[in-house]
C-alpha cells in the first residue's frame, strides 16, 4: 500500500488547525504520515499544542517564519511517502479523500499521475457555500487549461513525491503564488488528471491574504508569466488560435483580482495579428517566370509577416531570376530536390516553414495583396486551425477578366462528405502551425490527387472553416484538371484507388460512389462520342456561361493575356 505524506503549513491556526489536522487523522486510508511544519506562529504556543495533543500520530517540526513555500520545503525535507498531499490549517480533508485517489491512480493505470479534483466552499462557521465542479469534458481534451483558469486547488493535489522532489523547492520569494509557480513547472512535463469528485471543504474567510495587495501584485506577475508561457502550437490546442488564446484568458482575468494581467492579455491579443509570422510555400518545376510572379505576389502581401519558401523540384530551365530575388530579399528561401512531384516539394517546405500560420501557392497562381492578413484575421477569430477561400479563376487567351468560384461556400464538418467532392484548390488553404506539429505531411503515395487525399486528412480531424470570399487567382489553361477529361479521369481512377485501399476512408461506401458516378459518367460520353480515352484530350467540365468573367479593380492583363497586379 502506498504510503501518502499530508504536509501542513501552520501559521497561527488557531480553531480552524485543530479541525483540519483532526480530518487528516480522520483519513480512511491507513497508510498516511501528518507532517506539521510551525512556520514561527505567534500565538504563544497553541499550535505547538494542539500538534502535541496527538501524540506520534503527527510528525511536528518548527522554524522561524519563512511563508507557506518554506513550511513546505521542510515539509518536503522531511516527508517519507511515495505521494504527496497538502492540506491548508484552515481547510479539511474529507474521510475519503486519500483513499479515492489512490483507487483513482489504480483505475487510470497511471502511478505517475498528478490528481486534482472538485471541491466546496464552506464558511467561517463551516457553513456550505457553493460545490466547486469543474467541466470534467474541457479539461479531459485540454488539461492545461485547469491551470490557466485557476481551477486547481492546490489542497485537492496528490503528486507523486518524486516530482516534488525533482521540481522543487517551492519559490520562497513567493508569498502568495508559490502553489501555481510550482505546478506550472510539473505541468510543461507532465498530465494533471481531473478527479470528478468533491474531496476537500476549502474555507472563506476575513483572515485570507488573497486579496491583499501584495498578493495581488505577486499574481499579476506570475499570471502573466503563465500567459506567455506556451508556444504557438499549445496556445492554439487549447483555443484555436493566439489570438482567441490571449482574448480568453483575459477575458478570465477580468473578472479576478488580476487587472494588470488582464490588460497585457488583452493588449497581446489586439497586437498579434501584425506579429503573425506567415510561410508561403511555393514548389515549381521549370516555369521559372510564373514561379518569379508567385513570389512576388506573396511578398506584395499588406499587413502581414511573409517569409516565402521556393522549392525547386528538380528544375532545369534557369534559375537565376529566383536567386537575384533571394539575393535582394531576405524573406526568401529558395530549396532544392530532385524531381519528385509536387506533394513531396511542399513537405520539404513544412518541415522548414517557421510561419505560425502556412499558406500554398502554386506557380502559376497569385496571391491577392489581402489575401494572408484577411485569412489569419479570420482564422483566429474562429479559432480554426484549417481554412480555404473561395478564388477568382483567369483563363488566358480565352477569358478576359477574372471569375469567381465560390467553394468558400463549403465548410464545417466536411468529413466525409468531402470525399466525395472536395471543391478545395491549393492557393486557397491556409493552415496553423499546429497541424504540421502534429505531424501533417501530403501523401506521396500518389502523384494524382495527392492534394485531395491530404485535405481528407485534415477534415477528418479538424471542422474546415470555409471563406466566401476570393482572395487568390487560379490560373487556368486548357491543360488544368478543371477543364480537361482526360485529367479528370485519370484524377477520379486515382482518387477511387486510393480510397477503397485506404484502411479508414474505404468504408465511405456513398462517397466513393460519388467518385465512380463521376467517372461513368465520363465513359459514358466517350462512348458515345465513340473515342478512345487515348484520343480525348480536352472537353471542359466547367460551364462558362455560369461563370461572371470580369476585372476586378487592382488587376489586368499583360499582352500575353496573363493577370498581372498594376
Amino acid at each position: 500500500m502506498e504510503k501518502v505524506s499530508i504536509c501542513m503549513p501552520v501559521y497561527n491556526g488557531g480553531a480552524y488547525f485543530r479541525k483540519a489536522l483532526e480530518s487528516a487523522l480522520a483519513q480512511d486510508y491507513e497508510n498516511i504520515e501528518i507532517v506539521v511544519v510551525n512556520d514561527g506562529s505567534t500565538d504563544g504556543g497553541e499550535t505547538e499544542a494542539i500538534a502535541a495533543s496527538y501524540g506520534k500520530r503527527v510528525r511536528y517540526f518548527s522554524q522561524q517564519n519563512r511563508g507557506v513555500a518554506g513550511a513546505l520545503n521542510t515539509a518536503l525535507q522531511h516527508a517519507t511517502g511515495e505521494y504527496f498531499a497538502w492540506l491548508s490549517h484552515d481547510d479539511i480533508h474529507l474521510p475519503h479523500k486519500t483513499s479515492a485517489q489512490i483507487r483513482y491512480l489504480k483505475d487510470l493505470g497511471r502511478s505517475d499521475a498528478c490528481l486534482f479534483s472538485d471541491y466546496e466552499l464552506i464558511g467561517p462557521a463551516d457553513e456550505h457555500i457553493t460545490t466547486v465542479t469543474l467541466n470534467a469534458g474541457q479539461i479531459r481534451f485540454k488539461p492545461r487549461i485547469a491551470l490557466l483558469n485557476g481551477m486547481v486547488n492546490g489542497c485537492t493535489l496528490l503528486i507523486p513525491m518524486k516530482f516534488m522532489k525533482e521540481y522543487g523547492p517551492f519559490d520562497e520569494s513567493l508569498r502568495y503564488t508559490q502553489d501555481y509557480d510550482f505546478w506550472k513547472r510539473i505541468l510543461r512535463d507532465h498530465e494533471f488528471f481531473h478527479q470528478a469528485e468533491c474531496l476537500v471543504q476549502y474555507r472563506i474567510h476575513p483572515g485570507q491574504d488573497s486579496h491583499k495587495p501584495q498578493a495581488v501584485a505577486e499574481g499579476d506577475v506570475l499570471w502573466k508569466q503563465m500567459v506567455s508561457d506556451l508556444s504557438e502550437t499549445e496556445r492554439a490546442h487549447l483555443f484555436g488560435s493566439t489570438h482567441r488564446y490571449f482574448k480568453k484568458l483575459g477575458d478570465f482575468l477580468d473578472i479576478t483580482p488580476y487587472k494588470e494581467a488582464a490588460a497585457y492579455s488583452h493588449a497581446k491579443s489586439n497586437v498579434l495579428a501584425k506579429d503573425t509570422l506567415i510561410t508561403v510555400i511555393i514548389p515549381f518545376w521549370n516555369e521559372v517566370p510564373l514561379a518569379l510572379r508567385a513570389a512576388k505576389s506573396a511578398l506584395a502581401q499588406v499587413n502581414a509577416r511573409v517569409e516565402v519558401i521556393l522549392v525547386n523540384d528538380g528544375s532545369t530551365d534557369d534559375l537565376s531570376p529566383l536567386f537575384d530575388l533571394c539575393a535582394k530579399n531576405a524573406r526568401v528561401r529558395l530549396m532544392h530536390q530532385a524531381n519528385s512531384g509536387p506533394a513531396a516539394a511542399r513537405n520539404r517546405a513544412l518541415l522548414a516553414a517557421s510561419g505560425d500560420y502556412i499558406a500554398f501557392l502554386d506557380a502559376d497562381d497569385l496571391l491577392l495583396a489581402t489575401k494572408v492578413e484577411r485569412q489569419v484575421e479570420l482564422m483566429q477569430a474562429h479559432g480554426a486551425q484549417f481554412s480555404h477561400t473561395s478564388y477568382y479563376v483567369s483563363f488566358p487567351g480565352t477569358q478576359r477578366g477574372l471569375g469567381i468560384w465560390r467553394s468558400g461556400k463549403f465548410g464545417g464538418q466536411t468529413y466525409p462528405a468531402i470525399i466525395g467532392c472536395c471543391p478545395i484548390a491549393m492557393p486557397t488553404v491556409m493552415l496553423h502551425r499546429s497541424v504540421v506539429d502534429g505531424g501533417f505531411l501530403f501523401p506521396t503515395s500518389s502523384r494524382i490527387g495527392e492534394d485531395i487525399l491530404g485535405w481528407v486528412d485534415l477534415a477528418a480531424k479538424y471542422l474546415l472553416l470555409g471563406i466566401d470570399e476570393p482572395l487568390s487567382v487560379v490560373e487556368w489553361s486548357r491543360q488544368s484538371a478543371a477543364l480537361s477529361i482526360e485529367k479528370q479521369a485519370l484524377g477520379l481512377s486515382s482518387m477511387i484507388a486510393l480510397f477503397n485501399a485506404h484502411e479508414i476512408y474505404s468504408v465511405h461506401r456513398k462517397e466513393i460512389g460519388q467518385l465512380q458516378d463521376a467517372l461513368d459518367s465520363i465513359a459514358r460520353r466517350w462512348v458515345s462520342a465513340g473515342r478512345n480515352f487515348a484520343e480525348v484530350k480536352e472537353g471542359p467540365e466547367i460551364d462558362m456561361a455560369k461563370i461572371a468573367w470580369e476585372t476586378p479593380a487592382g488587376f489586368l492583363e499583360d499582352t500575353g493575356g496573363r493577370t498581372q497586379y498594376q
